[in-house]
C-alpha cells in the first residue's frame, strides 16, 4: 500500500483526496492504465458540450492567454465525467507531459489518475491546486495543476476548467485566476439563457458593479427574472424566477444606472443582444438549461417535450413507468431547467412512508401534536416543495386516508397540519409517480377516484429498456461509465446484451455493468466470462430459442405468408419463443440481425448460411435481397 506523505491538518481535502487514491486501488509508483474515448465517443461529447466549450473560448480563454502566454501552461476543459474536452495554450507537451497523457478525450477522475486538480476538484466541487508533491501518482508531480468547476444557472456541475504548467510552480494568485476564468464562464452561461434580454448588476458599492464579484440579474424584455447569480439571490433575498424586477428595484431599474435606495444598492442595466430567431431556436435546442438533455428515443422524447409543456402552466403531471425506468432522474431533470429550478424538489417516497406517519410527513403538524411529536412541530414536505416541485413517488401505495387529506391541499393550495387549525397557502407544482395501473387501482378501491383524476392533468409513460430504440447507446454509456479502463464490448454480448428482457430496466443493467466492469478489470474486452452466473445462464439459453424461431419465420411457409407478425398470434409459435426475439424493436430486426450475421460467418456463402440457419437457399436469397446483400 501507498504511504501517504504527512500533510498539513489544515489540508483536510488533500489527505482525504489521497485516502480515495489508495481506496481505487492506485499505486504511487505505477502510471495506472489511461480510459480514452474513442474518435465516436469523443466526438459526441463534443456535440453536447458545444455551448459550454464556445463559453470558455470566448470568455475564459483570453484573458488566459493575457496572463498565462508567457508560461509553459495550458488551459484545460473536462466535462463532469473527468474527459477532458479540449485545451489551450502550448502547441504541444513537453515529453513529460505528453508521458502522463494530459490529452483530449483522457479520463481524470481520481479513481483512474490518483489525486489531480480536475480529478479532485470534482470531487470536492470546489477550487483546488494540486502542487508537484501532492500528486498521488509519482510521475505527475513535475506538475502543478489548479482547476475550478464550472456550475449551471441552475447549480448543476458542469465541468471543470483547469490550469495545468509544467515549470512555473502555482500560488494563491492562479487559484484566483482559475476561479475568475470559471467565474467568466459563469456570468456568460446566465446571459445566454432562453428570453434573457436584460442584464442587471448589483453592488453596495458603485466600484464593484465591475469587480466580477457583484450581483447579476437576468430579465426578459417583458422584466420578469429569468436568472441571477448567488451573490444576486444574497442582495435581493426573497426574489425567484418568473418575478418581476420592478417589485425589488422600483419601476427605474431599466435606466442604464441608478441607485436603489430602499436597499441601498447601486445599478447598472443594459440590453444584451438578442439573437436572430433561427439562431434563437438553435441556442434554446443547446441551451445550457438542458446540456445532457438529450433523448433519442422517440417515445421518450415525446414524454420529455410534452411533460415541459404542462410544468409552466401548473398542471400536474403523473409519470408512469416499469421499476427502474428512470422515474426520478426525469423528473429532476425537467425540474433543473423549469422557471421554478431555483426553489426546493421535494420528493416523497410514499412506499417507503409507514401508514401512521404519512399524514405528518406531508403535512408537518404542530408543536405537542402527538406523543414523540418534535417540541417545535414539523413544518412538511409539502411547505417545504413552497414554490418549487413535490414529487410523490409510488403514489399508488398511498394511504387511503392521506389521500383524501391530499385531494384538498391539490384543490385549495393549501395544507393544515396534523393538530392545528391555522392554514398555510402553498404554491407548488405536482408531480406523481408510480409503477402500478392507478386506473385499476381506483376500480378495485386501493385509489381514490377523485384524486386520481386531479393528479392526472397530464400522464407520461416512460418506455422500458427493452423498448428502447436507444438500448445501445445506454450499454455503452454504462459500460464507459464503469470500465476501469480502455476496453470494448465482444459483439457477441452486446448482441445479447440488446436482446435481454431487463425487468430491472436500467437500474439492473446498471448494476449489471458495475460489477462486470469490476470483474473485467485489466482486460482490454468485456465478455460473457465476466458477467454474473446467474445472467450468463440466462443470455446463453436465449440464441437458441432465437435461432429456432428464425429457422421458423425464414421457412417457405413463413417467408411467403402475407404477415409475419401474424404467425405469433396464429399460436405457431409458444410465448416464450415470442418473448425472446420479439422483446425488442421488431421481429424483422431481430431476425435481419441474426441472418446478417451467419451470412458474414460464413464469409458470403450462401450454401453454407442458408445450411447454419436451417432453410433452404431460395429463401435464404429472398431474405438476402429483402436486406440488399444480394441483387
Amino acid at each position: 500500500m501507498a504511504v501517504k506523505p504527512h500533510l498539513p491538518s489544515t489540508q483536510a481535502w488533500l489527505a482525504d483526496s489521497w485516502q480515495r487514491s489508495i481506496g481505487a486501488g492506485l499505486s504511487e509508483f505505477q502510471l495506472p492504465q489511461e480510459l480514452r474515448l474513442d474518435a465516436s465517443e469523443l466526438k459526441q461529447k463534443h456535440e453536447q458540450y458545444q455551448m459550454l466549450i464556445a463559453l470558455v473560448q470566448s470568455h475564459a480563454l483570453p484573458l488566459f492567454n493575457q496572463l498565462m502566454a508567457h508560461s509553459n501552461s495550458r488551459l484545460l476543459l473536462s466535462d463532469a465525467e473527468g474527459y477532458v474536452l479540449r485545451h489551450w495554450g502550448v502547441s504541444r507537451y513537453s515529453t513529460k507531459l505528453a508521458d502522463v497523457a494530459l490529452d483530449i478525450g483522457v479520463n481524470w477522475l481520481e479513481q483512474h489518475k490518483g489525486t489531480n486538480a480536475i480529478g479532485t476538484a470534482l470531487t470536492a466541487k470546489q477550487a483546488v491546486s494540486v502542487v508537484g508533491e501532492q500528486h498521488f501518482i509519482r510521475q505527475n508531480r513535475f506538475m502543478s495543476c489548479t482547476a475550478c468547476p464550472i456550475f449551471s444557472p441552475q447549480g448543476e456541475m458542469l465541468g471543470v476548467i483547469d490550469i495545468t504548467s509544467e515549470q512555473q510552480r502555482h500560488t494563491q494568485q492562479t487559484l484566483m485566476l482559475v476561479s475568475s476564468l470559471a467565474q467568466q464562464v459563469e456570468t456568460a452561461l446566465l446571459c445566454h439563457l432562453p428570453d434573457s434580454h436584460y442584464r442587471i448588476d448589483l453592488a453596495a458599492q458603485p466600484n464593484l458593479l465591475n469587480s466580477g464579484w457583484q450581483g447579476i440579474v437576468i430579465a426578459d424584455s417583458d422584466g420578469r427574472i429569468v436568472g441571477y447569480n448567488p451573490m444576486a439571490k444574497q442582495l435581493l433575498n426573497q426574489a425567484k424566477v418568473g418575478d418581476s424586477v420592478e417589485q425589488y428595484l422600483g419601476d427605474n431599474w431599466s435606466r442604464a444606472g441608478g441607485f436603489n435606495q430602499h436597499l441601498d444598492l447601486h445599478l447598472q442595466t443594459q440590453s444584451l443582444n438578442i439573437p436572430s430567431a433561427k439562431s434563437r431556436v438553435a441556442m434554446s435546442n443547446k441551451s445550457l438549461n438542458q446540456l445532457g438533455v438529450r433523448f433519442r428515443d422517440p417515445q421518450l422524447e415525446r414524454a420529455w417535450q410534452h411533460a415541459n409543456k404542462v410544468i409552466t402552466k401548473q398542471i400536474p403531471l403523473l409519470v408512469l413507468g416499469e421499476t427502474g425506468v428512470g422515474k426520478e432522474q426525469f423528473v429532476k431533470k425537467l425540474h433543473a431547467q423549469s422557471a421554478r429550478r431555483t426553489e426546493p424538489l421535494v420528493a416523497v417516497n410514499c412506499a417507503a412512508l409507514p401508514a401512521e406517519l404519512v399524514e405528518s410527513e406531508l403535512f408537518g403538524y404542530q408543536a405537542g401534536a402527538f406523543t414523540g411529536a418534535n417540541r417545535t412541530g414539523f413544518i412538511g414536505k409539502i411547505r417545504q416543495a413552497h414554490g418549487g416541485f413535490l414529487f410523490l413517488d409510488e403514489i399508488g401505495e398511498m394511504p387511503l386516508a392521506a389521500q383524501s387529506r391530499l385531494l384538498r391541499v391539490l384543490q385549495e393550495r393549501e395544507v393544515v397540519p396534523v393538530g392545528s387549525n391555522q392554514s398555510f397557502k402553498v404554491d407548488i407544482q405536482i408531480i406523481a409517480a408510480t409503477h402500478m395501473d392507478l386506473e385499476q387501482q381506483v376500480t378495485q378501491g386501493l385509489f381514490r377516484q377523485d384524486l386520481f383524476y386531479r393528479l392526472n392533468g397530464l400522464q407520461v409513460r416512460l418506455p422500458a429498456l427493452r423498448e428502447r430504440l436507444d438500448i445501445e447507446r445506454i450499454i455503452h454509456k454504462l459500460h464507459r461509465k464503469h470500465r476501469i479502463a480502455a476496453q470494448d464490448i465482444c459483439p457477441e454480448l452486446l448482441g445479447q446484451l440488446m436482446q435481454h428482457d431487463w425487468p430491472g430496466n436500467l437500474r439492473e443493467l446498471d448494476n449489471l455493468m458495475q460489477v462486470a466492469c469490476l470483474m473485467a478489470e485489466g482486460d482490454g474486452t468485456l465478455t460473457w466470462q465476466h458477467l454474473p452466473d446467474y445472467l450468463a445462464a440466462k443470455l446463453a439459453g436465449e440464441p437458441q430459442k432465437v435461432e429456432r424461431l428464425n429457422a421458423e419465420l425464414l421457412s417457405e411457409e413463413a417467408i411467403t405468408h402475407q404477415d409475419p407478425a401474424s404467425l405469433l398470434q396464429s399460436g405457431k409459435f409458444t410465448a416464450e419463443l415470442n418473448i425472446a426475439a420479439v422483446r425488442s424493436d421488431s421481429l424483422n430486426k431481430a431476425i435481419y440481425s441474426n441472418v446478417q450475421q451467419a451470412f458474414q460467418a460464413c464469409n458470403g456463402n450462401v450454401s453454407q448460411c442458408a445450411k447454419r440457419l436451417g432453410i433452404s437457399r431460395n429463401a435464404l436469397y429472398r431474405k438476402l435481397k429483402q436486406m440488399g446483400l444480394k441483387a
